[in-house]
């Protein structure tokens, strides 16, 4: 079952939540945003942020399980104020929709049966997405305005802990271990970021990069608690890294874009 009402209209919701925004970020800007009108932009996202996570735990019924849905919604939101064109923001929006349905449908499905293979495919293409939204809004904001670099730092290993908290937990019933691990996935990101800090790259760019790795590690602890780890696929996945890293690298421009 690919069709659910409720997953629909929340899908729907924030769509025209998202278009919201959109129209009030054309119509303002980071550069005329005044002080009230940010702290009124701020209350906005705040109480978003209250009716998506209402929305998205009668859908998953547990508040744990809704730790990559907020932070998709969020970065979601946050990443409009760095797209320009009004084409490519609508299409963003478009996609991020498409995306949203698909988490909630995979996390309801996964009630039902939590060996559903296809929900877990989608929850790890979504869990991949915000990881992505979440890098460029961290970096976007990190080189637009005045943050502190250990603010990045502690902010990218809070989010990674968190988002491969809920996503490990499919894959084992291990709490502990899936804590460690994930601390473990949420230290090496923030040390990572710290080492993107002195790369001459835009926001994009360095999340492309972040991904790649976090996809890299992410891989091999998820393989781990398969109990299909094996020395090929260690190897499959540097391979990979070395591949995605040429591309990116070779096709980007070296100055920062913000």
């Amino acid at each position: 079952m690919f069709f659910h009402i409720r997953v629909f209209l929340n899908s729907l919701i924030f769509l025209v939540a998202l278009e919201f925004v959109s129209a009030d970020i054309i119509s303002a800007g980071w550069a005329e945003l005044s002080d009230k009108k940010f702290l009124a932009s701020l209350l906005l996202f705040m109480i978003l942020l209250g009716v998506f996570f209402q929305l998205s735990r009668r859908v998953t019924k547990y508040w744990r399980m809704t730790l990559i849905p907020m932070f998709f919604v969020a970065s979601s939101f946050g990443l409009l104020y760095f797209i320009q064109p009004h084409w490519e923001q609508h299409f963003f929006i478009v996609v991020c929709a498409v995306v949203y349905y698909l988490l909630h449908l995979a996390l309801y499905r996964l009630q039902s049966c939590r060996k559903d293979k296809t929900a877990n495919g989608f929850i790890n293409a979504s869990n991949m997405a915000t990881i992505f939204l979440v890098y460029a809004v961290a970096y976007g904001v990190y080189l637009n305005f005045a943050i502190p670099l250990w603010f990045l730092m502690v902010f990218v290993m809070g989010v990674t802990t968190l988002v491969s908290l809920q996503n490990f937990s499919l894959f084992s019933e291990n709490k502990d271990a899936v804590l460690n691990y994930s601390l473990i996935l949420g230290f090496i990101m923030a040390q990572l970021a710290w080492v993107f800090n002195f790369w001459p790259f835009g926001y994009l760019t360095t999340s492309v990069i972040g991904l790649a790795f976090y996809f890299v590690f992410w891989d091999i602890t998820r393989c781990y608690f398969l109990e299909r780890l094996s020395k090929r696929r260690i190897v499959a996945n540097m391979i990979f890294l070395g591949l995605i890293m040429a591309m990116v690298l070779s096709s980007t421009r070296w100055l920062p874009v913000v």
